[in-house]
């Protein structure tokens, strides 16, 4: 009898050490962009979400093992994709990651303070936007 995602999520939440916080860092950038991100881009966003406050040093190594660790619990899915480099028209290998169940985390982390702090920043920029 294994945990169910739900379960495997909030465990993510509560552990400590560098590899879950990045796990559930991953979880959170996932989350705030649909469920949807290359993986070049995630440690840039996490940085954003964190506010550029981060007691961990995420870097490539950590990340594909946070990346594969997510990838066998099934949360995630990883799949290699060629994508255009804007504007010199080479291509490369990105990898493409995908929540497998975008509302399962999302209600989690409707309860975890890093993911709230973000979205209540988010609001407060738009709310400060000149109106037209």
């Amino acid at each position: 009898m294994g945990m169910n995602p739900k379960q495997i999520i909030e465990e993510i939440l509560r552990s400590s050490g560098e590899l879950n916080k990045l796990k559930a860092d991953i979880l959170r950038a996932l989350t705030i962009f649909n469920g949807v991100s290359w993986m070049s881009e995630l440690i840039p966003d996490i940085l954003k979400i964190r506010g550029y406050s981060i007691d961990y040093l995420p870097d490539e190594k950590l990340l594909n093992k946070a990346l594969s660790q997510l990838e066998a619990a099934n949360l995630i899915s990883v799949e290699a994709r060629r994508r255009g480099d804007f504007p010199s028209k080479r291509t490369y290998v990105d990898r493409l990651i995908r929540l497998r169940d975008l509302k399962t985390v999302r209600e989690v982390l409707a309860r975890d303070e890093i993911y709230k702090r973000y979205l209540s920043r988010q609001m407060e920029f738009f709310r400060e936007l000149p109106r037209r």
